[in-house]
C-alpha cells in the first residue's frame, strides 16, 4: 500500500514539475516558416479555401512534434476565421476542440490559445464583459508560462472592447501595448494601427486619423492584407472622414462582415438624408445581431464557459496540491494517507461544484431564453426612437443667417429620445418670422404634435400673416378632433429688419427677456385648447440695439438633485451679462443649466432662441 502511494506521489510530483516549467518551442524549419507566413497572409486577405488548406497542413506537421506554439496558434486562427467568416457554430466547436486538446495534453500554451480564442468568440458574440475576462486570463497564462510569447492578440481584443465602450484613450493604450509585445506578428501590427485610426476617428481627430491611416498604409503595403477585423471597415471610415458619402457607400457595399455592412449603410444614409433607407438598414442590423445572439450559439458558449471555468479551478487546485506533495515526499505513509484523504475530499467537492455549476448554468439559460423576446423588442424600439430623434432634429433649423442687420441662433436638447419643444424662423426679404413653442406632454405623442405645429407654422408664414393671425389659424386647426387634449404654448414674432419694428403674439408661453428684463405682455391662452379663443397681438417699436431671448420652461424649471429649480432670477442675471453674439449667449445659458442640474435626470426639453439687432 505504501509503495503504491509513493508511486502516486512521485507521479504527481513529475506532473507538477512539467506543469510549472516555462515552455519554449524549437526553431521552425524554413518550409514550415514559409507555410505559416503564407497562411496568416491568406487569413488577412480572406482567401478562405487556400487558408483552410494551409492551416490543415500546419496542424498535421506540428501536432505532437515539439511545435506546440505553432500548432495551437494554427488551431486558434482556424476557429476564429471559421466563426467570423464561415459558420459560427462550427467556430465554437473548433474552439472547444482546442480546449479539449490542451486539457488532455496538459498544455499551458494550449490553454493560453484556448482562452484567447474563447475571448475572441465572446467578443464577436457581444459578450464583452466575459471577453475581457478571457483576454486578461490569457495574459496571466502568457506572463506565467510563456514570457517570450506575444500577448498582442489579447491586447487587440481589449482594444475592441474599449472601442465598444467608447473608451478611446484605452483603445490607444492597448494598441501601444500590443506593438510593444515581443515578436508581434505583422498582421497584428497592422491591426494595432487600425485601432489607433478608429480611436482618432471616433474622437473627431481628423488630422490624427489621417496620420495614423498613413502609418497603417505603409504596413499594409509592406506586409499585405487588410489588417484584422476592422481593416475592411477602415476604408469606409476614410471616405466618411473626408465626407465622401457616395464613395463611403460604395465601400460599405463591399464589406464582408454583414453586421458592419448594415450598420455603416444605415449611418451613411442618415448623413445623406435618406431616412427611409437608414431605417431599413437599421432593421437589417438588428436582424443580423439577433442571428448572432441565437439561443443555439449561446447554449454552446454557455456549456464551453462552464467546462472551462471548472478546468481553471481544477488546475489551480492541482498546482497548489502538487506543490504541497513535493514537500511531503519524505514524510511517509501517514502524510501520504492524508494526501489521499485530501484528494478524495477534493474530488468529491469538485463533483459537487460541477453539479452546482451545471444547475446554475441551466437556470441562467432558461432566464436568457425568457428575456430574449423582451430584449429584442426593447432594442428595436430604442433603434426606431433614435431614427425618430434624427428625423425630428432635421425638422429644426441648424443653419442660421449671417447678416449685418440681424444675428439669430437657436438650439433644442430633448430630455428623452424625442421631445415636444420646437423653434423655427423664416426670412422673407427684410421680414424675419420666428417662433418658439412647448407642446404639452412628453415622448412620441408630443413629438408628433410638435411636427404638425412646425409644418403648419411654415405654411402660414408663406401667407405673410401677422403673428396674432398665425396664432388664430393654428388654434382653429389644432382644436379640431383634438381628443387627446394636447396643446402648445408659443411665442410668435415678426421683425421688420429695416425699421426694427417687432409685432408678436404670446400664446400662453413664458415671457421672453428683452435686454435682460422680462417682457410684460398679454399672456393669452395656449394654442389648441379652445376653438373660440381670439389671440391678441402686441408690438415693440424698435428692436435696434436690443437682444431678445425666448425660451421654454425646461430652462427656468430645470432641477438639480436637491429638487431646487434653476429659476427666473438666475436666468435674468445671466442675460444681463454680455456673452457676445447670439450663439455664444445661447450656449452660455445652456452650459449654466447643465452645470446646475449636474447628475440629476433631465425633466424637460431645453430650448432657447436668441435674436440680436445692431
Amino acid at each position: 500500500m505504501i509503495t503504491r502511494l509513493t508511486r502516486l506521489l512521485v507521479a504527481l510530483l513529475l506532473l507538477t514539475v512539467g506543469t510549472l516549467t516555462v515552455w519554449a518551442e524549437k526553431e521552425l524549419t524554413p518550409e514550415l516558416r514559409k507555410l505559416t507566413d503564407e497562411a496568416y497572409q491568406l487569413y488577412s486577405s480572406r482567401e478562405t479555401g487556400k487558408f483552410l488548406i494551409d492551416i490543415q497542413k500546419i496542424k498535421a506537421a506540428t501536432e505532437n512534434s515539439g511545435y506546440d506554439e505553432t500548432f495551437y496558434r494554427a488551431c486558434s486562427y482556424e476557429a476564429m476565421y471559421v466563426f467570423e467568416y464561415v459558420d459560427r457554430k462550427d467556430g465554437v466547436m473548433l474552439a472547444h476542440e482546442i480546449f479539449q486538446h490542451a486539457k488532455s495534453h496538459d498544455s499551458n500554451i494550449g490553454m493560453f490559445f484556448a482562452t484567447y480564442t474563447l475571448g475572441y468568440i465572446r467578443n464577436m458574440s457581444g459578450n464583452h464583459d466575459l471577453a475581457e475576462k478571457s483576454f486578461l486570463q490569457a495574459l496571466e497564462l502568457k506572463n506565467k508560462y510563456m514570457k517570450n510569447e506575444s500577448g498582442a492578440p489579447c491586447y487587440l481584443g481589449l482594444c475592441e472592447i474599449a472601442l465598444y465602450h467608447k473608451d478611446y484613450e484605452a483603445v490607444q493604450k492597448y494598441a501601444r501595448l500590443a506593438l510593444e509585445e515581443p515578436g508581434v506578428m505583422p498582421m497584428n501590427q497592422v491591426t494595432a494601427w487600425t485601432y489607433k485610426c478608429l480611436a482618432r476617428y471616433h474622437m473627431g481627430d481628423s488630422k490624427g486619423f489621417n496620420e495614423a491611416y498613413k502609418e497603417r498604409q505603409k504596413l499594409t503595403e509592406k506586409y499585405g492584407g487588410q489588417g484584422g477585423i476592422f481593416g475592411e471597415l477602415l476604408s469606409v471610415y476614410e471616405a466618411k472622414n473626408h465626407k465622401q458619402w457616395n464613395l463611403a457607400l460604395q465601400r460599405a457595399d463591399k464589406l464582408v462582415h454583414l453586421q458592419n455592412k448594415c450598420e455603416q449603410k444605415a449611418i451613411i444614409y442618415e448623413h445623406m438624408g435618406d431616412i427611409k433607407q437608414a431605417l431599413y438598414w437599421q432593421k437589417r442590423t438588428r436582424e443580423v445581431k439577433d442571428s448572432i445572439e441565437s439561443s443555439e450559439v449561446r447554449s454552446q458558449m454557455s456549456e464551453f464557459d462552464t467546462e472551462l471555468a471548472i478546468t481553471y479551478a481544477e488546475n489551480d487546485a492541482k498546482e497548489q496540491q502538487l506543490a504541497k506533495n513535493r514537500l511531503m515526499l519524505g514524510a511517509g505513509a501517514l502524510i501520504a494517507a492524508l494526501v489521499i484523504t485530501f484528494l478524495t475530499v477534493f474530488i468529491y467537492r469538485r463533483r459537487q461544484q460541477l453539479k452546482n455549476l451545471k444547475e446554475v448554468n441551466q437556470r441562467l439559460r432558461d432566464a436568457y431564453d425568457q428575456l430574449e423576446d423582451t430584449t429584442k423588442a426593447k432594442e428595436r424600439i430604442e433603434s426606431e426612437l433614435r431614427i425618430a430623434r434624427e428625423i425630428q432634429k432635421r425638422m429644426l433649423p441648424h443653419v442660421f443667417p449671417r447678416r449685418r442687420d440681424v444675428d439669430i441662433y437657436a438650439m433644442m436638447t430633448p430630455a428623452k429620445e424625442v421631445g415636444g419643444d420646437l423653434y423655427a424662423y423664416a426670412l422673407m426679404d427684410n421680414q424675419l418670422y420666428f417662433c418658439v413653442g412647448d407642446v404639452s406632454g412628453k415622448g412620441v405623442p408630443a413629438a408628433l404634435f410638435m411636427a404638425e405645429v412646425t409644418r403648419m407654422f411654415r405654411t402660414l408664414v408663406d401667407g405673410h400673416l401677422q403673428p396674432q393671425a398665425i396664432a388664430n389659424r393654428l388654434n382653429r386647426a389644432l382644436t379640431e378632433d383634438n381628443d387627446q387634449g394636447m396643446f402648445v404654448t408659443m411665442f410668435i414674432g415678426l421683425i421688420n429688419l429695416t425699421t426694427g419694428h417687432m409685432e408678436y403674439c404670446n400664446a400662453g408661453h413664458n415671457p421672453p427677456l428683452l435686454d435682460g428684463e422680462y417682457m410684460k405682455m398679454e399672456p393669452n391662452a395656449p394654442i389648441g385648447l379652445w376653438p373660440d379663443v381670439v389671440f391678441t397681438g402686441e408690438e415693440v417699436a424698435d428692436m435696434h440695439g436690443k437682444t431678445l431671448f425666448v425660451y421654454t420652461d425646461g430652462i427656468n424649471e430645470a432641477e438639480n438633485k436637491n429638487k431646487e429649480q434653476f429659476g427666473d432670477a438666475r436666468l435674468q442675471a445671466l442675460l444681463r451679462r454680455n456673452h457676445g453674439d447670439a450663439r455664444s449667449t445661447s450656449e452660455a445659458i445652456h452650459r449654466a443649466v447643465e452645470e446646475f442640474v449636474g447628475d440629476a435626470e433631465p425633466s424637460d426639453d431645453l430650448t432657447k432662441m436668441c435674436i440680436m439687432m445692431p
